[in-house]
């Protein structure tokens, strides 16, 4: 959730204080808020209705421990140690998916990259991904992945796709983005490769009647 979102929640567990006889004060409200916060405010307030329809749990005012358990489970969006350390941008240069766990693990393990340590770096990197993702999932949080864009525009089509294909894992099947089609390779003219072949040859005219011939067979 965020901040523009806190009257909406506020309204929300102020109408479902109503249906259970209970006035909420602004700071209880802030300790659901701050339990609760990582999630999608539209997850939230289904989890709350969900709670309410429960016919054992439901009886009862609904503690954040009671939402959280109705919540989508997060922890399968996660990517091991592994697969992250594969993922992860190591250069200026390599454009990639990513989410902040990932960058904050890469800061601890940049120093063992850049001195040629990989072997060093990845368990660095691992161990401190992997801490990370513990918490995360200790407090409900799902991954946010975005793109890192480096110099090489070829590869960044692919990060950018990577990055709906990852987080569509947390979402449900009704709310998954479809992938965007495979970017077109850039098209190379006969003319220009004509060109360039001329200039390098030891025959010009030869070279050119070659590729004339090319084209008129592609024709």
């Amino acid at each position: 959730m965020i901040d523009s979102e806190k009257q909406e929640f506020l309204q929300a567990m102020r109408s479902t204080g109503d249906l259970y006889g209970k006035e909420i004060p602004n700071e209880r409200v802030a300790i659901y808020w701050e339990a609760l916060k990582y999630r999608e405010l539209a997850d939230v307030k289904a989890a709350i209705n969900r709670h309410i329809q429960d016919p054992n749990r439901g009886r009862f005012f609904p503690l954040p421990a009671d939402v959280a358990a109705q919540l989508p489970k997060a922890g399968d969006a996660w990517l091991t140690g592994d697969e992250a350390w594969a993922l992860c941008p190591k250069d200026e240069q390599s454009s990639a998916a990513t989410c902040d766990e990932i960058m904050n693990a890469l800061q601890v393990a940049n120093e063992l990259i850049w001195s040629g340590d990989l072997i060093a770096a990845r368990r660095a990197f691992i161990d401190n991904y992997n801490r990370q993702v513990d918490e995360a999932k200790l407090e409900g949080r799902a991954p946010k992945w975005w793109a890192s864009l480096g110099f090489d525009e070829h590869s960044r089509h692919k990060a950018e796709t990577k990055v709906i294909e990852l987080n569509n894992l947390a979402l449900p099947m009704d709310k998954r983005k479809e992938l965007p089609a495979p970017q077109n390779q850039s098209y190379v003219s006969l003319d220009h490769i004509a060109s360039k072949a001329a200039k390098k040859s030891s025959d010009p005219e030869k070279a050119l009647k070659c590729l004339a011939e090319m084209k008129k067979k592609l024709k």
